[in-house]
């Protein structure tokens, strides 16, 4: 424990070598919470009745300056908004993200369907089978079951809690990166590009970041609205479907 817990030179080290944030949680924050409560709790409440209403005192003391007065302030009590303690605007743009993905893929699906029907018309009349088949393999698999979606760092976890059909656009070891590296194009090159269009609005070149978005498998964005982005998007075929009380929905198309 000395060496590997309550050594910050052993957090540095072993966080060169893995994931900072893992090893943080889970091996060097709760055994240190957990100790210094035990630690405290018993050397107040093994007092006397003094040191306990002192410790007690305290408590509260930190509770306010620490919360900004969360007692005095109603503004800073959180009550959920919803049943699944979730922010509106990540279930709004799951829910239009699916709608639109489903009502999607069921149109692809029946074009498919049709162009089958047809494909394997033209066949029975020209006396064959075997192209039939060929053709419809080729064409099994080219829809894909899961949108995938660039949204900002804040709404990431809070949509794939409501709706886990959803794949991240934006891997959570990328917005890691950029936050300790920046912008500087060495690691998640493509997925910083989507990075700062997505998580704070910057406009570069609109061209570069429709690649990244092709090449990353991103289907829509997710944006706030105040970035105003409709038009910068619009030039490379990404338009609004939807829209929250804070954020608009966007859709690539070809």
């Amino acid at each position: 424990s000395l060496i590997f817990v309550f050594n910050e030179a052993a957090y540095w080290f072993v966080g060169k070598l893995t994931d900072t944030t893992t090893y943080y949680r889970f091996f060097w924050m709760l055994p240190i919470l957990f100790l210094t409560a035990v630690q405290l709790t018993e050397a107040f409440t093994g007092g006397h009745k003094k040191e306990i209403i002192t410790a007690a005192v305290l408590f509260v003391v930190c509770l306010c300056f620490g919360a900004n007065f969360f007692f005095l302030n109603r503004q800073n009590i959180n009550k959920p908004q919803n049943i699944y303690g979730l922010d509106p605007d990540a279930i709004t743009a799951a829910e239009q993200i699916m709608a639109d993905w489903n009502q999607q893929q069921t149109e692809q699906e029946a074009e498919k369907d049709k162009d089958s029907e047809r494909i394997e018309q033209d066949t029975k009349k020209d006396g064959g089978s075997g192209q039939t088949e060929e053709i419809t393999v080729k064409g099994a698999g080219s829809i894909q079951n899961q949108p995938g979606v660039a949204l900002d760092m804040y709404l990431e976890y809070q949509v794939r809690t409501y709706e886990p059909r959803i794949i991240w656009g934006i891997s959570r070891k990328a917005y890691l990166y950029e936050a300790e590296h920046g912008y500087d194009g060495q690691k998640y090159a493509r997925q910083q590009k989507v990075i700062a269009a997505v998580n704070e609005g910057i406009r570069d070149d609109s061209k570069v970041l429709r690649r990244c978005l092709d090449k990353n498998g991103i289907d829509y964005l997710v944006i706030r609205t105040i970035f105003d982005m409709d038009s910068y998007l619009a030039d490379i075929s990404v338009l609004p479907i939807a829209q929250s009380e804070n954020y608009t929905i966007y859709k690539l198309y070809s």
